[in-house]
Formats: C-alpha cells, structure tokens, sequence
C-alpha cells in the first residue's frame, strides 16, 4: 500500500466550521476514486494547514490521482499543495482486529 500526506496553506480566515463543509462538501469525490482505500482529512487550523491523508492499493493509482489538473485543483482551492508519497509496509487495524502486512 502507498501512503500520501498532503498539506496545504490555508486562508486564517477559514474556520473549522468552514473547513469541515468544504472537506464534506468534496468527499463524495472519494469514493470513486481507483485504488483508494481511504482518506482521512487533515488540519491545524492554528497554523493555518490542512490536507489529507490517502491510502492507496499500489503507487500507480496515487501518481495517478494526483496529477497536474488534480494539482491544479487543490491549489485553485486552497493553494498549491506539498505532497509526500510513503510505502506502507505493515499496517495494524484495529477496527477488524487485523495485522495487514
């Protein structure tokens, strides 16, 4: 599996309230993403960031997603995004009780 952390700045002026409809506004999107497992999404609103963290079947899918229109979008959004791309070895789920290596 393939982890990637997305930050962004955002606006000092958004709120949590404000952040949290903009993020369920667009999580439908989610759903029918190829090869995504879940998101979860992120923010630090006292440091004005926020993201996402994805969780991708295979490396392929998440270059993929996040190409340059995808890159394009979050930065028309909320502004242009660091992304961070990890292997996810092993992962410990405690919702089904599971050990996924």
């Amino acid at each position: 599996m393939i982890i990637v952390v997305v930050t962004f700045k955002i606006n000092s002026e958004i709120t949590e309230a404000i952040l949290k409809d903009k993020f369920l506004e667009t999580s439908p999107i989610y759903k029918e993403t190829p090869g995504l497992i879940r998101k979860n999404y992120i923010s630090e609103p006292s440091n004005n960031i926020a993201g996402g963290v994805y969780c991708f079947d295979n490396m392929a899918n998440a270059k993929s997603w996040f190409d340059e229109e995808r890159i394009d979008w979050i930065t028309n959004r909320y502004s242009k995004p660091d992304l961070k791309f990890y292997e996810n070895p092993v992962t410990v789920d405690n919702n089904s009780d599971e050990i996924i290596s």
